[in-house]
């Protein structure tokens, strides 16, 4: 891709969170460009949720969700009803019940390269001929060498599995800063680097329409990378505490952008996408990423269990 006029061109896109957790609702500002240039979407996300809503950890699979229809080993179609066996609701679950429309719940539990089989073969039976990967917060950027890093498997994961794919693809990074990964330097550098390589397709702002939707959403969703954008966009700049105070966030008007990047120019710069390619098992890129020094939001999650027993 050269431009982000071209995802006009497409027919049916799939724009999916690939962080886990509330990236989903930070796909909604981008599905509702594409919708007002008469572009078909299917919104979606990870079926992860962080620990304080699921106690169990990583990623589900599909096999483990109640209330979908399954299209592919990566990808099924849920509502408002849907949940895991042990009765477990995603911030997906919220999305569908508030847009009244279905979602899609996307498994990467057999890693990058099961993940992008299963896209494949989902987007063949959908009629997708775009896909559309939005990352809330900006920690996609990472190049590896940071020392924030506290998320890589989901995001390197879906980056890594976006690179496979035949279809045409872009990275969407909303709210810039919004989850306190990267410093503002950072992530200035990094886009620097990216749009070095030509790899800046455009932007979007969030309009007042769908910040009113967002704001909707939000109350029931526990997402600090895709809310704090919307007190942005209500004037509220500067710092702020997230995680329960354990981070600190510096917001700006960029906040509210997402900005479209090319995929593969953001896969060349990161370290993490590279480390877990062609991975069957999100334990295995989970290993992967763990052997080159980083903590991964699985090892966290799992340390949290071993500490509650």
């Amino acid at each position: 891709m050269d431009s982000l006029e071209e995802v006009f061109d497409c027919s049916r896109a799939l724009v999916f969170g690939i962080g886990g957790g509330g990236d989903v609702v930070g796909t909604l500002p981008t599905v509702r460009l594409l919708e007002q240039h008469g572009v078909k979407t299917v919104i979606g996300g990870l079926a992860w949720e962080r620990s304080i809503v699921d106690p169990q950890p990583g990623p589900r699979s599909l096999d483990e969700l109640d209330g979908v229809d399954c299209v592919s080993e990566s990808l099924a179609l849920g509502s408002g009803d849907t949940r895991t066996h042990d009765g477990i609701e995603f911030a997906e679950t919220t999305v569908a019940s508030s847009l009244g429309r279905d979602v899609a719940f996307l498994d990467v539990t057999n890693g990058a390269e099961g993940f992008s089989v299963g896209l494949e073969a989902a987007c063949n039976y959908l009629d997708i001929d775009m896909v559309i990967g939005v990352d809330s917060g900006g920690d996609v950027l990472a190049s590896g060498s940071e020392k924030g890093i506290v998320s890589p498997l989901a995001d390197g994961v879906s980056l890594a599995a976006l690179t496979q794919l035949s279809f045409p693809t872009c990275i969407g990074m909303f709210g810039y800063g919004s989850d306190g990964e990267l410093t503002l330097a950072e992530l200035h550098q990094n886009m620097g680097s990216v749009a070095a390589d030509e790899g800046l397709l455009g932007a979007w702002g969030l309009s007042s329409m769908v910040g009113k939707e967002l704001e909707q959403i939000v109350k029931e969703v526990p997402t600090d990378a895709s809310r704090l954008p919307l007190r942005v966009s209500q004037g509220d700049v500067g710092t702020h505490p997230i995680r329960d105070g354990k981070r600190t966030v510096n917001l700006t008007p960029a906040s509210t952008v997402t900005f479209y990047l090319e995929t593969a120019a953001v896969a060349d710069h990161s370290d993490l996408a590279s480390i877990v390619s062609g991975t069957d098992s999100i334990d295995e890129a989970d290993r992967r990423l763990r052997s080159e020094g980083f903590d991964t939001e699985l090892s966290y999650e799992q340390s949290q269990t071993d500490n509650n027993i």
